[in-house]
């Protein structure tokens, strides 16, 4: 009996108008097997943590699918059949990323951020979420929203699958890189009578608040001439601090180092300090106050 040359065997050749598919939409797969006619084909279908299953849609040599996972096919003809080489493995995913809201470049230990598993294209399609956290710990949740109080930096990342699909989860997200920093200390200075708060490394979207030490007076604008939201210009004697605030709840940072306006004299204490991402000095001076009581 003569048995064909193997290295004569027909191969199957899959193509993908695209590998990325937002959710709602179709990519078109292309089962093919060259130079010969009469095939029909299989479609195969799995995940990184399923096995592979046939996907019952029909013998075309063309199919639109809506998944993501990896998907092959091969072609077969005759009776008895004889089938080809399966093609080699294609992978479509669906499109998705985690946002971060506050979009702070910094973010220090304490402050309240939200991050979103955004999927493309989502809109109204019931998805479930798996998040994964520096330390590899993962959990799922319903919501595509989660709110966290950063503690450690590190990489977060998410992945996701229809509700009532087990088998279209999508990989691991690109992950989401948090840069935690340690408490930060605001700086207090003068110029010609005016109080200003200022931290370093400069960040955004704080506001400022000014205190006197008598009773731990927090200094309005019914009882303070403010230049701006970081600015002030005492006409009385005293003790003063400043600190920051953002978000929603209100994360609010260190106190500053004081600076003591005292007769016609403005002290500035001398404060070097230093934590990862952190330096802040303050060199002492020692100049005529505008006014003092």
């Amino acid at each position: 009996m003569c048995l064909p040359n193997i290295a004569d065997r027909a191969r199957a050749t899959l193509t993908a108008a695209t590998t990325t598919v937002s959710v709602g939409d179709r990519v078109t797969l292309i089962c093919s097997v060259e130079k010969s006619a009469g095939w029909k084909y299989e479609w195969f279908r799995r995940t990184s943590h399923t096995s592979e299953d046939t996907i019952n849609d029909g013998l075309n040599g063309n199919i639109r699918v809506s998944q993501g996972g990896i998907y092959r096919c091969r072609g077969f003809r005759g009776e008895p059949a004889v089938y080809s080489d399966p093609s080699d493995e294609v992978t479509i995913q669906i499109t998705f990323s985690v946002t971060q809201k506050p979009s702070w470049s910094q973010i220090f230990r304490g402050e309240r951020i939200t991050l979103t598993c955004e999927v493309q294209g989502g809109e109204g399609v019931q998805w479930e979420y798996e998040w994964r956290t520096p330390q590899s710990q993962t959990f799922r949740t319903k919501q595509k929203d989660w709110t966290i109080t950063a503690s450690i930096s590190g990489d977060y990342s998410c992945k996701s699958r229809l509700t009532d699909d087990s088998y279209s989860a999508t990989n691991w997200s690109e992950a989401l890189r948090l840069t935690v920093l340690g408490k930060k200390l605001f700086l207090i200075s003068r110029s010609r009578g005016t109080l200003t708060c200022s931290v370093n490394p400069s960040s955004s979207g704080w506001s400022y608040y000014f205190y006197r030490e008598k009773n731990q007076e927090v200094l309005t604008v019914q009882n303070t001439d403010f230049h701006s939201n970081r600015e002030i210009r005492v006409s009385q004697g005293g003790v003063y601090r400043c600190r920051g605030g953002r978000g929603e709840p209100v994360y609010y940072s260190e106190f500053s180092e004081p600076v003591t306006i005292v007769g016609e004299f403005l002290c500035v204490f001398f404060l070097h300090y230093q934590k990862p991402g952190v330096l802040i000095t303050l060199i002492a001076t020692k100049t005529p106050a505008t006014t003092g009581k």
